[in-house]
């Protein structure tokens, strides 16, 4: 049977507009007419049916597959997504509100080794150079002349973040602030939280409460904010909103894929944790830090489009791992709340990004030239991963591998193991990984990170021999 065969009919009413279209689809999601694996109509079929244009139809199937309530493969069609009537019914939406009306080379200095797997570096080199070098030609002619040192640089910036952001997590509401890293976008939202708690209330430090193992970054930035530290062993459904209790406070989390372990947060414990937001008055600093990659999964919403979501829940992202990190580019869509704090923080640190840079960002996204990136590299780090996971997988047969849906690193577990030791093995025979036991306080686990953005699929199987034989011996010494 065809597709067109299978395809259920979307009585979608009179619908004059892509926004239109969605909002119908999503309609259809939550009352149940529309059903997890169902069969969208093809484009042109629907655009014959609203009487919109085939374009138009396209935007608003693009909008929902960015958001994850359908997934479309090229020559196979449009369905709706695996856990869509869910998340829809729990609330998710594709957008929070009405959408507001020298060269800097993507990565510079000595290249990184592909034998080099520690976590945080992307493959720069798939950003096509001659889309890269028009982007910084377009920006500067215009961005270092008449920039305000004072003020936060490139307003162009934030206007395409704004698409780049529905687009892409469905998130539309908020104006974006421009920071030079996710680290100072973090320090600054716990110092602007703290000033709107008021620390001279004489209730203490505010609680900070954290997954563990969980992002050191984000850590070393409450540790310098004085705040109470909280740790709770990660999960893999996420953090569980029960165990935070109900005291004000500020909770960092990395949802769409754990940072280091991997696992995507559920869309239950996500609701759970927006509600627990708003009904406590604290603040959720969701760090989106490679969310843009996902493999064979749909993507979950956002935390910042949930209901309750819109004064409590901060949305972080950074083009370290899209582009390179040498750009330095961050952003946060932050409360309204908490904006002239932020902006006064911004203000006293300096802590935004380079005009240029900005700029050129600005420019690429603007020529569509960052979605055509993403897609040419969601399509090799799948491959990559693809190839790393079945070479350990032959190599390392029974070994717990987790992270595997996403972002651009996986965990390999190893229970037992001094996993310091197996890294310094590994570090012998070649190959730079990082000890997952390095990223834990209090709860910690053994096994190694590995990256594999920079990894051809040459070298997977070659990895996978090395760290078998590691392992076989690390395991061979302890039992001795």
């Amino acid at each position: 049977m065809s597709r067109n065969a299978r395809a259920t009919h979307l009585a979608l009413g009179e619908v004059d507009s892509a926004e239109g279209v969605v909002e119908g689809v999503v309609s259809l999601i939550v009352s149940g007419a529309l059903a997890d694996g169902d069969w969208l109509p093809a484009s042109r079929a629907l655009a014959a049916q609203t009487g919109l244009s085939r374009g138009t139809v396209v935007r608003a199937f693009d909008e929902l597959a960015a958001a994850g309530f359908v997934s479309t493969r090229g020559g196979s069609g449009t369905r709706v997504s695996e856990g869509a009537g869910r998340a829809a019914r729990a609330g998710a939406r594709t957008r929070t509100g009405t959408e507001p009306a020298a060269p800097v080379a993507p990565e510079q200095g000595e290249a990184r080794s592909p034998r080099d797997l520690r976590p945080g570096i992307p493959d720069a080199g798939l950003v096509d150079e001659k889309e890269w070098r028009r982007a910084v030609r377009a920006a500067a002619g215009a961005s270092l002349l008449g920039v305000n040192p004072w003020e936060e640089p490139s307003a162009n910036l934030r206007r395409e973040l704004r698409g780049h952001l529905r687009r892409h997590r469905g998130l539309s509401a908020r104006d974006p602030l421009l920071f030079d890293s996710s680290r100072s976008a973090v320090a600054a939202l716990c110092a602007a939280f703290c000033a709107e708690a008021g620390r001279e209330s004489g209730k203490g430090a505010v609680p900070f409460h954290i997954e563990d193992p969980g992002y050191r970054g984000a850590l070393l930035m409450a540790r310098e904010q004085g705040l109470d530290l909280r740790f709770y062993p990660a999960n893999p459904d996420g953090l569980d909103a029960e165990l935070l209790g109900r005291e004000r406070g500020i909770v960092y989390v990395t949802p769409a894929h754990h940072y280091p372990l991997g696992h995507r947060m559920s869309v239950e414990r996500r609701v759970a944790l927006a509600r627990w937001a708003s009904e406590t008055g604290s603040l959720v600093i969701e760090d989106d830090y490679d969310g843009e990659y996902r493999y064979g999964v749909a993507p979950l919403p956002a935390l910042a489009t949930l209901p309750d979501a819109a004064e409590h829940v901060a949305y972080v992202g950074t083009s370290s791992k899209s582009v390179a990190p040498d750009l330095r580019v961050a952003w946060c869509a932050a409360p309204e709340r908490l904006g002239r704090e932020l902006r006064r923080w911004l203000a006293v640190h300096r802590r935004g990004p380079s005009a240029l840079p900005a700029e050129a960002l600005a420019a690429f996204i603007a020529d569509g030239a960052m979605d055509r990136h993403l897609a040419r590299a969601a399509r090799t780090y799948s491959d990559r991963r693809a190839r790393l996971v079945a070479a350990l997988r032959e190599h390392c047969p029974g070994a717990e591998i987790t992270g595997v849906e996403a972002g651009l690193h996986l965990c390999v577990l190893t229970p037992g193991v001094d996993d310091a030791r197996l890294a310094d093995a590994l570090a012998v025979a070649g190959w730079q990984t990082r000890a997952l036991s390095s990223q834990s306080t209090r709860f910690a686990l053994s096994g190694v990170i590995l990256n594999y953005a920079r990894l051809p699929g040459g070298l997977a199987r070659e990895f996978a021999k090395a760290f078998a034989r590691a392992l076989e011996d690390e395991a061979a010494r302890q039992s001795r």
